[in-house]
């Protein structure tokens, strides 16, 4: 399994379970529409999952909740058609997300289809849409920040500079950052 010796860490031992759904999930049903993408891979996509999961511990997320974050990682990158902005992939990938459910007879959750559609949004514009949405609850906009971070935190991929820390939501992201450069070497290491 991707990051095996990662989740032997103490600091991941609470999610590695969680992980290791959700990454076998992905692995075995998502379909990337960039699977030669430079930067927004499965192994990108399993990089935000970890990084979601254990922000959502840190913030002692129910099991539901830590399920809609994962549900969220797996999806979000998988509608992208390069790897620039491409604003409007997290609308793909939502609308991806609710085929899914619906050709499956898996359990649609409308918070996941908006943390996915408006992730590649400004937070404004997530936060304004989610929270005007009466089928989901309050608790929607935290799962976007959560997942906005982890996502985010992933940037080292795209070079040293490439984060803005100022930028982070949550005080567990800010907590995450060496983790998260340590997460992405050892991930180029285990492909190289």
């Amino acid at each position: 399994m991707f990051l095996d010796n990662i989740l032997k860490s103490p600091v991941c031992q609470p999610i590695k379970k969680s992980y290791e759904h959700w990454y076998t999930f992905m692995e075995e049903n998502i379909e990337f529409w960039l699977p030669d993408s430079e930067w927004h891979t499965k192994t990108h996509c399993a990089r935000v999952l970890l990084l979601a999961l254990l922000i959502g511990h840190q913030k002692g997320l129910s099991n539901e909740e830590m399920d809609k974050l994962g549900m969220s990682a797996v999806f979000h990158d998988s509608r992208r058609l390069d790897d620039g902005i491409d604003k409007g992939h997290g609308a793909r990938a939502a609308e991806y997300y609710k085929d899914y459910c619906r050709e499956h007879n898996f359990p649609f959750d409308a918070t996941t289809y908006y943390i996915n559609y408006y992730h590649d949004q400004d937070d404004s514009h997530g936060f304004s849409e989610i929270s005007k949405s009466s089928n989901i609850s309050e608790r929607a906009v935290l799962l976007y920040q959560i997942f906005k971070d982890a996502d985010a935190l992933d940037r080292f991929r795209l070079g040293p500079d490439a984060l803005n820390v100022n930028f982070l939501r949550t005080e567990e992201a800010h907590g995450l950052v060496d983790f998260a450069k340590f997460l992405l070497q050892n991930s180029l290491e285990s492909h190289s």
